[in-house]
């Protein structure tokens, strides 16, 4: 428990100096690709914390933490690469500014649609990693386990419904508004 509180702390502290940034990023021109949105950066220092919290507990629910936990930092690399970094442009253009300095979504957004297969291959095995945390939490009566399981397989459906066809939108819209010619 005390290592959660620690945890919980120093993800308050990431998530204040993250809120700080982004106010002031916001204050500046459009992402150049290599920023990701700071939500999206605080779920992911979220969900690797609990993962390595969880891989200390014992058994089974230590065990499948320790592997979902690889299978997520893998997925989180591929995420960090050339999903993520096109949602930062999304306040920009709600508001309607397109810039050439944008483009560099654009292939971005290719690569996604070109990994899709991939990408559902590897939101499938973290899903299915996290149904056998939540039944091996049941087992062992490990409530942060069961919660912690449930929640991200929430935050994975949204990777899949939510957030990865975004990216494919946006491309299309810079591709169009960029590129009328094409």
């Amino acid at each position: 428990m005390h290592l959660m509180k620690r945890t919980g702390r120093a993800l308050t502290v990431a998530a204040v100096g993250l809120l700080a940034l982004a106010g002031a990023a916001a204050a500046q021109s459009p992402p150049n690709g290599t920023e990701i949105p700071a939500s999206v950066e605080m779920g992911h220092a979220d969900a690797v914390s609990h993962l390595e919290a969880l891989s200390g507990h014992p058994g089974r629910v230590g065990a499948i933490a320790r592997e979902t936990l690889a299978a997520v930092k893998r997925h989180i690399a591929r995420e960090d690469a050339y999903i993520k970094p096109p949602l930062a442009l999304l306040p920009y253009l709600a508001d309607g500014k397109v810039t050439a300095e944008m483009a560099w979504a654009i292939p971005m957004a290719e690569h996604l649609r070109a990994d899709r297969e991939l990408i559902m291959q590897e939101h499938n095995r973290i899903n299915t990693l996290l149904t056998e945390l939540r039944d091996a939490g049941r087992v062992a009566h490990d409530r942060a386990a069961i919660e912690f399981a449930v929640t991200l397989a929430g935050e994975s459906l949204d990777d899949m419904e939510i957030q990865e066809p975004t990216v494919l939108l946006i491309g299309d819209y810079l591709k169009a508004r960029l590129h009328p010619e094409r």
